[in-house]
This record gives structure tokens, sequence and C-alpha cells, in this order.
């Protein structure tokens, strides 16, 4: 440690570039229909979702000689697949729901409070975020993915104990990229839906997500709907941790990010490309 530099300080520079570093290892991507890319990434969703959790019953439709799992919702989604760069193996996957015919997967799928002082085009959803099972911790109670990895603790702790595994660090790059795809698209708040466990945790990384509406105990593990805005994303991670801000608003960013609208997300930063947190269905 240097002379009159805090504990702290040295913490934020070391997580920094150990995340920069661990992403180096992955790219991310906006997946088109019709793409060998777009059925690789359906792909990981049914070997998530439908063949390892069971939480989505598998319907035999087929895409390029893979079982998929697709719905009604992805026809008005956005949709992010990470590979490992060396293997071009899908390791993470999400989509962003956008304002469209069908409406939201959280509208019909669970009991929301009351109606949002918002435009409709103003809100989306994140779902169907998933880590291929590589990436996600081994504990034999595993009930998600991704960041829940183990108990938690607070402040830079909890992170440097995150990032002892490369999931969480892939979960934070879908959510990353999410939140880029929904400035690019005017979207201030979003829904997703996952377990109560999860929401305190991302709450304590400075992820503000609200309570929005109540616990759905017909599904499997039982999940609960939560708002998140993007104002409120920078005012907690700024508030909270400033490593994390710092990743998520001002850190490494792909070439193809240059973004400016009324949302809050968006992204800025140095050149370079960057490529559950749990599951969020």
């Amino acid at each position: 440690m240097c002379d009159g530099q805090e504990p702290q300080q040295v913490v934020v520079a070391w997580l920094k570039c150990k995340v920069w570093i661990l992403l180096e290892n992955y790219e991310y991507s906006v997946v088109e229909p019709g793409t060998s890319a777009y059925a690789d990434y359906l792909a990981l969703r049914h070997d998530v979702f439908c063949a390892e959790l069971g939480r989505i019953a598998p319907d035999g439709r087929h895409l390029s000689g893979l079982s998929i799992e697709t719905d009604d919702y992805d026809v008005h989604s956005l949709h992010v697949l990470c590979r490992v760069k060396a293997t071009g193996r899908p390791a993470g996957c999400s989509r962003l729901i956008l304002p469209g015919p069908n409406g939201l997967n959280v509208s019909a799928r669970y009991k929301l409070a009351g109606k949002l002082d918002l435009p409709e085009a103003r809100v989306g959803e994140i779902g169907r975020l998933a880590l291929a099972t590589m990436l996600r911790r081994v504990r034999s109670d595993a009930s998600g993915a991704g960041l829940r990895q183990r108990v938690v603790t607070t402040g830079h702790d909890s992170i440097h104990s995150m990032l002892k595994r490369e999931g969480p660090v892939v979960a934070l790059g879908l959510y990353r990229e999410i939140f880029n795809l929904a400035n690019r698209y005017g979207i201030t708040h979003c829904y997703a839906a996952m377990e109560p466990a999860l929401a305190r945790l991302l709450n304590r990384l400075g992820f503000p997500f609200l309570e929005a509406g109540p616990l759905n105990g017909n599904v499997s593990p039982a999940r609960q709907p939560y708002l998140i805005g993007a104002q409120s994303v920078r005012e907690g991670l700024a508030a909270r941790n400033s490593c994390l801000y710092q990743f998520m608003f001002g850190g490494v960013e792909s070439p193809r990010q240059a973004l400016h609208t009324e949302a809050a997300w968006s992204i800025s930063g140095e050149a370079g490309a960057y490529q559950d947190a749990g599951l969020h269905i």
C-alpha cells in the first residue's frame, strides 16, 4: 500500500482491475432472430430454464437442430448473448422486453401493486437472465444462479467475495448491457421478477430494486415482482459502491455504445471491448 492511500482505495482499484481482466475472457452481443447466434441464445435458455432447472415446460420446438425455449414476448424484446471468447461457447444471456402488443411478461404472471405514474413507452422488463452451468456455483442447494453464491456481507467485502468466481462478473456484464439497451430505447424503468433473497443482495450492492407486488407462491421457487429506475441505479451505486458505479457507468465500454437519451442508464468510459445476480424469468 502506498503512503497516504486508504485501504478502501486499494480495494476499489483491485476490484476494477479484476473485473476488467475477467471480462476480457467474454464478449457480449445483441442477437437478432434468424441468425445462428439467436439459435444459440434460445438454446441456452432451454438448457437452463427447461432442461436443468425445470422452471419452464419444454414445448419441443427446435431451431438449427437445437432444442430452444421461446415465447410470445420475444418478438418485441432485445436479446443479449454472452460468449466465451476463446471457444465461442454461450456463457450467459438475458433479454429486455420492450413495450409491445403483448405487454410485459410480469403483468401476466404477477399481481402488480397499482398503476405506475409513468408512460407505458418508458417501462420495460428484464427477463430470461441466466448463466451457463459452468459459471454457476457448485453448492448443492442451488435455487438460483449468478450472484447468489454465498452468504454475502455488506460493502467491499461482498464484492471481493463475489469476484472469486467469474459467474457473478458475467452476470453484472449482462445487467450492464441490458441497462445500456434500455437507455438506447428510452426505457427509464424496468420490472424484474426474482426471489426476494436475490433482490436483497442486489440492494446491498447498490441496485435499488423496489417491491412492485406480492410474492407469487404459485411459481417455483416463489418469486416477486420488482421495479428499478435508471436514475435510482446511478444514485444507489454512487452512494454505496463506487467500484460497481465505475464498472456500470464509467468503465470498459463497447465501441458501439455512445448512447444519449433521457434515460439515465447510459454507459460511458474508455475504449475497449467489454464484454443471477440469479435468474430472472
